[in-house]
Order: C-alpha cells, then sequence, then structure tokens
C-alpha cells in the first residue's frame, strides 16, 4: 500500500515539473514597417530585424505559470532563443503611487501589475522585457549585439 501512495506521489512531482518548465512558443512572423518607424529605429541601429508576436498569449501563458516560464523566440534562421523569464519588479517593497489634482494630492489605490522580465538565454546572454497584452518590449544582450 505505501508503494502505491510513493508512485503516485513521484508521478504527480514529475508531471507538475513538467509543467513549470513547459516551453511557450509564441507565434512571431516577419513584419515591414512604416517608412517613419523606419527612419526612428535607423537613427539608432545599424541592423534589425521587425517583426509581430502574438502578445495575448505570451502574456497569458506567463501569466498561468505565475510569471515564469521558457519560451522559444525565433526571429528567422539566425536569430532564436530558448529564453528563460521570471517576474522582476522594478519598484521598491514599500513604493506607493500618488497623484495630483486642483483637489490635493491621492495616494493610487489601483492594484499595480507587473510586467517587467529578466532572465537569461540557453546561451548564457542577459535579457529584460516589458509584456503585456499591449506591449513587447526588450533587449537580449549578446557579446556581438544587443
Amino acid at each position: 500500500m505505501k508503494t502505491k501512495h510513493i508512485f503516485t506521489i513521484i508521478i504527480a512531482i514529475v508531471l507538475n515539473l513538467g509543467t513549470v518548465k513547459s516551453q511557450i512558443n509564441p507565434s512571431v512572423r516577419s513584419a515591414s514597417l512604416v517608412e517613419t518607424d523606419k527612419m526612428l529605429i535607423e537613427q539608432r541601429l545599424s541592423r534589425y530585424s521587425a517583426f509581430t508576436i502574438d502578445k495575448k498569449e505570451l502574456t497569458d501563458r506567463l501569466n498561468n505559470n505565475g510569471g515564469v516560464g521558457q519560451i522559444q523566440l525565433q526571429i528567422d534562421e539566425n536569430l532564436n532563443w530558448i529564453i528563460d523569464l521570471e517576474l522582476n519588479d522594478l519598484r521598491a517593497p514599500d513604493f506607493r503611487a500618488t497623484y495630483t489634482t486642483d483637489a490635493g494630492t491621492f495616494e493610487s489605490r489601483e492594484p499595480f501589475v507587473v510586467n517587467t522580465f529578466k532572465g537569461k538565454t540557453s546561451d548564457g546572454q542577459t535579457v529584460r522585457f516589458t509584456i503585456d497584452e499591449n506591449t513587447f518590449f526588450g533587449v537580449i544582450f549578446g557579446d556581438n549585439y544587443h
């Protein structure tokens, strides 16, 4: 009887470990930019790849995993990363937001949504992202690229 319980517990642990480390493969497609966006980017970057990503799918999966996940980000055949991400709240533990109007200064009571992430690629490069349903912004710090 003990053997059955131990075996059941081991199976449950293995299944839970599999869900925690399940890889998120968001839909990524090449995109073209309008001329004004191209001009803005080219003021700062000599080489870049424009793409679209299913941000809702990505945020839903990250939120369902408690803000932790492993994603595959494949922009093209040369830019393909496996990235371990975790939530990274940039605010101090005692952070308080206030706003000021003509009637005075008030503390914001709205809940804060953490949408900043930190992580590493499978080859050890540092990653920082801001991800929500409207935004996918970030950087991968490679040896020869950012």
